[in-house]
Parts: structure tokens; sequence; C-alpha cells
């Protein structure tokens, strides 16, 4: 078997071809990188392509033609061939072949062993066979029709696996099940040999792939930017002593999915000046420059030919960097300095900002994503417009979505090419821009809306904060336009809260704008003396501040300047055309409290896009024995593509067979979990007991300190009882946890220890045995998501109400049939209409309650519950162990300063939601109300895919069409 290019096949795709002999090939490597093949004159051939299965004849013999015209063997009739090429019905013989093929010929391991790893590279790389054919067919098809087309830009995106995905969107499952068992080996476990991809940390990363794939199984043309991490956010490792963080090594045996496009690579700078050139028009030079290159990942749609991209930029320097005079020298860590300082752009996800160098590699990569992916966009817009480029057309053609506020300097990189480089004045450029750009808000935490240092930024992007000062001078003249300067107080107000430099003077063209009147000295009758009149008293005041003045002057108050800040969400919403939150609870709160002073100015920019989830990694392929079921009972696999027909479930709900069936879907899911558990952890645990996740990244709001501190609760009551009244009054449970702390977020880390100490005392304690058992997996990824969440039956989502934006775990959650508990937080809410209130846990505060409990704590009035004073006191008193939790403990105590406070009210709502657990004990006692709970769950979910959002964004946002491949 080889590979051959057939023409007609865009992009010089290449499709592998098996050979009756493969004596008559002789195959070489062009410099293009495509196989070319020569045959021999003595006989015909008959080929089959491995990606089809289809037989090929009447193959030309080029023997007699000059060498030179030796070149890509053409079979004829390739036009018809490929227009009727269906990748989804392969034999397994054929798929077998080029699974082999690969193994020999796009070799990663030596040839004398072909076991598991080297098994799924062969097997990864069959697959992309087929995913290169449709790839190119799409793209060919876009640029030949000019669609408009849609661009998300996202710092990261939580892909997981992709072997099991591409192979089920493909239509190949079976196909590749079989072909693997007739060389040894079974799918399943050559699956389990792909690494996650560490291009992500949580539900930002995990939405932006669910969406990708929904983009490409509805045929929308669209593409995803981002960023090649080589080590990614970080390995967790959980020690004695808690969380430890490690280097990624997803890359070290390569990522079979990926091409590298040699061909596509931008210049980006950093540092530098501004100067004018000859023209008169400003120009950026100097400095620091890279080159980012282009590494593509595709992303197939479910049963289309559809194929979109996933473009990741990778940078390096160029090697005329690389100083060998001081290398040769012995200053070899000099020689290297701009290569490292290049390439360590895209080292780490999220690196350390603690330190001014850290901040910087931040501001570094934002940028680096975003003038990449401008330029890229730019040059293909400038390919498809052929000769005679409007740009007036460029919103026509291209929108632009940033991921919350990271990619946020595409809007002043967007008007630098335009103006600089293009050549278009600034009215022309801010308007292509603000027609082009639109931005989805992930979070009302302050951290989370970002703010940069000018100081930084004018260092590191000097021509882009000129460009990002005259945006803010734009908005300041909207501003006093609208409002006007009769009211200076009001005025004043409206700016501090909208513009985009914080603590930075007016622009200069509006210095005189704000006025204040000067106070007129308020004199009481009763203390003017008779024998003055009113204006010697005024005199008298003015003599005594001159004194103060003076004292004043000789005593000199300390005065510190605040800093002078970018805030890069103000800059999202004034660049672009549309604004969206992620739930209804989340977009209201954005109107009302994050960008209220923006909805007053511009009411219609602001929308709510709820998120959603992919059905087909998150319940087809995650979940095949819950799907069977559903697709047995439903009557159709139509599900997968159209949700609305899960809740065709809720008419079976009390059905005993369906309930039977369902239980025993989740008893399978179960055991794949105690097997994880007991791998990763050592721990053996009880598939009969309930299964209780939280699963998310660590961190204050979502409080996973809220649920240990209710496990310890639980864990102090069954102490107090004998065995038999323990039996009675708690059901079995296997409280599960999983996420990252991030590594600098000290708070976050004490809790993962907590959460390991409290599990060690427990899962050792033989009174408890079975009873309770508290398990944290290390290092949480999609791929032990997508074993978690099949087999949960209770998931906690219980972060403080109105700080959570969506949530996208929950989703997933419920559509495995899954029970939640939670408050109104985030689509908790929308969940809970939709599955029924009976079936969801609800306790706590609610979102407009949570400003006045604050304000409370901070009177004093707070009279926290004796049960969790109690809770506390048992955590002090040693029984986890010698480690000291004062500050944990501490930060849930006070009425005022940083790190006490209870900020995110844990304390407030632990009664409720003690009582509320109390419930769920009650309701897992009753095995058929459960299981109906859990059908219920997974009918009312079908509102939650994320084909569902993307149908919304193309046709609010992006106002993009279905392209549907001839």
């Amino acid at each position: 078997m080889d590979t051959m290019r057939i023409s007609g096949v865009s992009s010089g795709a290449e499709i592998p071809v098996q050979c009756s002999s493969l004596s008559s090939l002789v195959g070489r490597r062009c410099d293009n990188g495509r196989w070319k093949t020569r045959m021999f004159p003595a006989r015909s051939r008959t080929w089959r392509s491995a990606a089809t299965g289809k037989r090929f004849s009447s193959v030309k013999s080029v023997s007699s033609e000059p060498k030179e015209k030796v070149a890509d063997a053409v079979i004829d009739s390739e036009q018809e061939a490929f227009s009727s090429l269906s990748p989804f019905a392969p034999d397994a013989t054929s798929v077998a072949s080029s699974i082999k093929y690969h193994s020999e010929f796009t070799p990663l391991f030596s040839p004398e062993k072909f076991e598991l790893p080297k098994a799924f590279f062969a097997t990864a790389q069959s697959v992309r066979d087929s995913l290169i054919i449709n790839w190119n067919a799409t793209y060919e098809y876009y640029n030949r029709v000019n669609v408009k087309q849609a661009y998300y830009l996202s710092m990261e995106f939580l892909q997981g696996r992709a072997l099991s995905n591409a192979v089920g969107n493909l239509g190949l499952t079976g196909a590749y099940a079989d072909a693997l068992k007739s060389l040894g080996f079974d799918l399943e476990s050559v699956a389990t040999q792909e690494p996650d991809p560490a291009l992500g940390n949580g539900g930002l990363g995990r939405l932006a792939s669910c969406f990708l794939d929904s983009m490409a199984t509805l045929n929308y043309p669209a593409w995803g930017y981002g960023l090649r991490y080589k080590y990614g956010l970080f390995k967790q490792r959980i020690t004695k002593d808690g969380q430890e963080e490690a280097a990624e090594d997803w890359l070290e045996l390569s990522n079979p999915w990926e091409i590298v496009r040699n061909d596509v690579a931008y210049p980006v700078k950093f540092y530098g000046k501004v100067v004018f050139g000859s023209d008169g028009k400003k120009r950026w030079i100097g400095g620091e420059d890279i080159v980012a290159v282009a590494y593509d990942v595709p992303i197939p749609g479910y049963k289309t030919k559809t194929t979109i991209n996933l473009r990741l930029w990778s940078t390096k320097a160029s090697s005329e960097d690389f100083d060998l005079s001081s290398y040769n020298s012995g200053k070899h860590t000099e020689a290297a300095e701009a290569l490292f300082n290049a390439e360590k752009i895209c080292y780490v996800l999220y690196p350390g900002d603690e330190s001014i160098e850290g901040k910087a590699l931040r501001l570094k990569q934002q940028y680096t994503l975003c003038s990449a992916s401008l330029q890229d966009i730019i040059a293909r817009f400038e390919t498809r417009s052929g000769g005679s480029v409007n740009w007036e057309e460029f919103p026509e053609k291209v929108a632009v979505q940033m991921n919350d506020t990271h990619p946020t300097l595409c809007i002043p990189e967007l008007m630098r090419i335009l103006m600089d480089l293009k050549g278009l004045s600034w009215e022309d450029a801010w308007k292509i821009t603000q027609k082009t750009v639109a931005y989805t808000n992930h979070t009302v935490l302050p951290e989370a809306l970002e703010k940069w240092s000018l100081e930084l930024m004018e260092k590191l992007l000097p021509r882009h904060v000129e460009i990002i000062e005259m945006i803010d001078e734009e908005l300041v003249r909207t501003i006093v336009s609208e409002y006007g300067t009769a009211d200076p107080v009001l005025l004043e107000e409206k700016l501090k809260a909208m513009r985009i430099l914080e603590n930075v003077e007016l622009p200069s063209a509006f210095a005189d704008v704000i006025v204040k009147p000067k106070e007129k000295p308020v004199i009481a009758e009763n203390t003017i003396d008779k024998s003055e009149d009113a204006q010697t008293v005024v005199k008298k005041e003015q003599e005594d501040e001159v004194t103060a003045g003076e004292e004043e002057e000789a005593i000199p108050a300390p005065t510190v300047q605040p800093p002078k800040m970018v805030r890069m969400a103000n800059l999202a919403v004034v660049g672009g055309h549309a604004v969206n939150g992620v739930a209804e609870i989340h977009s209201e709160i954005v109107k009302k409290d994050v960008f209220n002073e923006f909805v007053k100015l511009w009411p219609d920019k602001f929308q709510n896009k709820t998120n959603g989830v992919t059905p087909r990694r998150w319940i087809r392929f995650c979940n095949p024995y819950l799907s069977d079921i559903i697709t047995n009972w439903i009557g159709t696999e139509d599900w997968v593509l159209n949700t609305e027909k899960l809740a065709e479930l809720r008419k079976f709900a009390d059905n005993e067979d369906l309930q039977s069936e369902w239980r025993a879907a989740k008893r399978k899911n179960k055991l794949k979990v105690v097997s994880l558990i007991k791998e990763r952890t050592g721990y053996t645990v009880n598939p009969d007991a309930m299964f209780d996740i939280q699963i998310k990244r660590i961190h204050e709001y979502k409080r996973q300190l809220l649920n240990i501190l209710g496990i310890v609760y639980r864990y102090k009551k069954m102490k107090e009882m004998s065995a038999s009244e323990r039996e009675k009054a708690f059901v079995p449970r296997v409280c599960i946890f999983g996420g990252k702390a991030f590594a600098t977020y000290v708070q976050a880390k004490r809790i993962v220890k907590f959460i390991t100490d409290v599990g060690s005392t427990i899962n050792h304690d033989p009174e408890i045995g079975d009873l309770l058992k508290v398990i944290f997996v290390p290092d949480y990824n999609v791929s032990v998501a997508e074993l978690l969440i099949p087999a949960s039956e209770l998931s906690q989502h219980i972060s403080t109400a109105g700080m959570e934006a969506s949530g996208t775990s929950n989703m997933k959650f419920s559509m495995n049939g899954c029970i939640l508990i939670g408050t109104l937080d985030g689509a908790n809410v929308e969940i809970r209409e939709e599955v029924g209130e009976e079936n969801f846990f609800l306790f706590g505060a609610k979102a407009d309650e949570i400003v006045n409990l604050r304000k409370e704590r901070a009177e004093g009035k707070f009279v926290p519950d004796p049960i969790f004073e109690e809770v506390k006191t048992f955590v002090r008193s040693g029984v986890f162990g010698s480690n000291n939790y004062d500050e944990l403990i501490g930060s849930l105590e006070g009425n005022e300063g940083f790190g006490r406070a209870d900020y995110f009210l844990v304390g407030k709502d632990f009664p409720s939601y003690v009582e509320c657990q109390e419930k769920v004990d009650e309701a897992y006692r009753d095995q058929k109300r459960w299981t109906r709970m859990s059908i219920l769950n997974t009918a009312g979910s079908f509102k939650f895919s994320s084909d569902r959002t993307i149908h919304e964004y193309a046709k609010d946002i992006w106002n993009i069409k279905q392209v549907q491949l001839p």
C-alpha cells in the first residue's frame, strides 16, 4: 500500500491506496512533502482507497514518457471518484491495511514491535487520512464560493482525546474496532494511549471545543484560533503535601492529528517605537521580532463531510537570531536568548503573573494570538477577494468572536493593520472593526475582567496604546455628547465607570469639561458674632485656610497615586458590535451590574447566549450504554443531532423496564470508575454506594470548601452513632473531587490539601468502612470527565449565587442522568426549569440577596449557625492530622479584611446545604423515585446542546449561513 496524490483533491491531499503488488511501486518523498509514485510498465493495477474501500483502475502507464514527466499519478475519472467520495463505509480489511501501512511508512517507533503506543499513532494517522480528504474539500469549497466565515479566538481549547470522537463523527467506529481486532488490539485500549491535549484548563476551553464540534456538525463555515502550549497548564500530582505541579508531556511523542504549515507564518513584534514614515503615516519599528507558525488540527462534524480547522500558533525566532559568535565564545545561554524568548511564549498556559516578567509574558501570549490570527484572516480575505479588495466588505465576509477578554487586543490590532498597513482612515478602520468583532463575557469576577498596566503596555505595544488612547477619546466624546456638562458630578461618574483608561487624565480636548463649582462657605447663623459681619467671617476663614495650607506644606501627607490601567473588558464592549453573557441570570447581571452604564448607552448591543455542550462527545461517545438505551426507547438515533427528541423519554419515566435498564447502565459506568479510582489513588470503593461528584477548577467561589465541610459534618455525626444507627441514618456515598488549583492560588491549594487530608482519615477509618469514602482524582482532564460523568448520580454545582457565569459541567451531568444539587446560579436556573423543580436539589441564598448579606457581615450582624461552629471546631481538633488549618478556616471568620469575612458565604449557606443533603439521602433510598428523577434529567437536558447555542450565535451575532458541501 502507498500514498498517491489524486488530482482534483485540493491542497495536495494524500489518499492512502492499496496495490495488489507493492513490488511494482517505488515511493520517494518530494520537496513539497508529498509521495510521488513511479509505475513500472509491466502491467496495470487495481487500487483501493484505504479511506473508502472504493476500487479504482485504468492507471495510465507512464514508463515511456520522459523522466521529468513522471509526476503525480493520475487516476482516470478521478473527478467522478472524488465527488462521490464518502468516508463512512469502508471495510475493516482496508482499514487494517491502512493502519499497517502507517505503522511501517509513517514510523515514530522502531520496527521490531507493534505494541499499543505504536498502534495508536498508526490508527490516528489512518483516521487523519480520511479527515484530510474532507478537510481539503471543505475549504476548497469555502474559498470557491467565498462565504462569510466566523473565527473563534480563545486562549483555551480543552479538546480531550480525538480518536474515538473522530471515528465516531465519521461513522467509522465499527470498521476501526474490527480492523484493530484483526491486528490483535481493541479500539478502547488503543484510544486510551492518546494523551489529552494540554491546551486548556476549565469550562472556557471546553466550551470552545464543544462549539467547534457543533460548527462542523451544523455545516457552519468557521475556524478556531488558539496557541499551541508545549507544557500546558500543568500536570497535577497529589502528595502528602497536597498539590504539586509538573510540566505536561503531551507533545513528547508528537501529536498525530496536527499538521505544521511551514508556509503559514507571520511576524509578531514587541517593544520598539512608533515613527512617522515618508508617507506621513505612523510605523511601528525596531524592538523584538518573533514568528508565529501555524499548526492545523482537523475538526470533523458528525455525519457530514464538513471538516473545519483549529489553527494553533507556535512561536519561534529566526535562525539568524542565534548568536553563533557568542556561542563559540562560551556564552551559550546568551547566544540562544532570542530563540528562548520567542519559544517560551507558547510554553505554558497562564504563566504565573506575580512578577513583571510573568505579566509581560501573558500579554505577549494574548497579542501573539490576536496578531497572528488577524494577519491570517486578512490574508484569506484578500486571497478570496481576488484582484480587487474592497475593505468595506470585510465585515460581510469575516466575523471575529473573542472568547472572554483575552483576545481583546484584536481591536487595536485590527485598527493598526487597517490604518498603518492597508492605508485606511481612522473613521473607516473604526467602522470596519466595530462591525467585525464581538465579545463573550464569561465572568463577573474582578480578576477575570482583565486590566493591564498602562506602563507595561506602553513598553510592549507602543502603537497599540496610541490606538487605545484614540478609542478612549472617542468614547469620552460619546459620553460627553450623551450626558452633557451641566452636571459635572454625573459626568465624572459616567467617565469613571466607562473609560477604557483607568486613573488617566482626560484627553486634552476634554480637559476642561469637568469644572466643579467652588463651594461657598456655609455660615451658621448662631456662629456669627453680632459685632461681625459675614464678610469679616469669610476673611477669617480664608486666613485659616492659608494657615492650614502652610501647615500641610510643612508636613506633607503621603499620597499614593493609583496605577494607570487599561480595562480590557471596557475596550471589548466599546470595540465590538455585540456583547453576550452565557446564561440568562448571568446576562442579567452583566446588564444590571457589570456593564450597566454601557447598557444605558447601547442597549441593543447586549444579548444572552446560554452555553451548551456537544451531545456527541458528552453522551453518545462517552456513555454508549445509556446512548443505546435512549435510541431503543425513542426509536431513532436522531437525538444525537436533534436533542429535542430526548424529551420523548418523559413518557417512559415510570416504566419499570426502562428503569431497570437505566440502573444497569449506570452500574456499568460506575464499575469503570471503581477501576479508575483504584488505578489513580489505590483506594477501593463500593460500586453500590451513591457516587457524589464535584469536578471543576478549584476556586473559592465554586465552594469545594462547602462540600468538604459538609462531608466533615456527615463524618462527625457518623462517629457519634453506633454502627446500626449509622446504617439507618446515612446512605453509603463515594464523594469524588477533581480539579486543579492554579499554581499561585494559595487558598485553592489549601482546599486541595484539606480534601486529601479528610479523605486519608475517613478512608482508613474501619468504623466507617464503605459508608463514606472521599476521593480526590489527580490530574483531572476531559478523559477523566468522560468516565466520571456517566457514572455520576449526584453532582454538586454549589457556587455562591451570582458568581458562576453559566457552567457547562452541570449540563453534561444532567444529560447523563445525574441529579444536581446546587444554588440558583449560572445555568442551574435554566436546568432546574427544564428538568423540573422536584428533580433538582436546591439550597442557598439567591443572587439578589448576596450584596445585603455581605453588608450585614461587614456590619457585624451575621450570627453563624451552631452546626457551622461545630464543624469548624471539629476540623481544628486535629482529627484530620497535624496540618494547621487556621488560614483556611480563618477565611470563614471575622467581619472584614482581605482573606477574611467569608466573602463566598460558606457559613451562611452551610445549614441550608446540610438540610438539602438530608433530602438527597431520603430520595436515594427510594431507587424507583431516584431513577425517575435521573431519566427526567436526561429528558430535560435537550435545551443544553451546543448545537442550539451555535445556531443562535450564527443568526444573531455572526450573520453566517450553513454551507452544505456538494
